[in-house]
């Protein structure tokens, strides 16, 4: 099919949300356009919406550029996620 942004039926549907390009909102990515790790937040309006491991604002990035990321490279931020977290609950 060919893209036509006047005709939402026209759209290539491998760049839907669901398919193989797009990650799955809660996973963790690395947005190979900033080399940076983040979590799929959202896909909205044609982007993957990420947001840093610890929090902060968010960024979007092209579908092609977000790629999933291997167990032991989401290790860390995961964990800086999980410290941050628990320090925020302490009295």
């Amino acid at each position: 099919m060919t893209r036509n942004p006047g005709n939402p039926s026209a759209l290539n549907r491998r760049n839907q949300p669901g398919t193989a390009l797009w990650p799955e909102v809660g996973s963790m990515a690395r947005d190979r356009s900033r080399d940076q790790i983040g979590r799929v937040m959202a896909h909205l309006f044609g982007v993957v919406w990420l947001r840093p491991p610890g929090g902060g604002q968010e960024w979007t990035a092209r579908p092609e550029d977000v790629t999933p990321v291997t167990a032991s490279e989401s290790l860390s931020p995961r964990v800086a996620e999980l410290n941050r977290r628990a320090r925020a609950v302490l009295p």
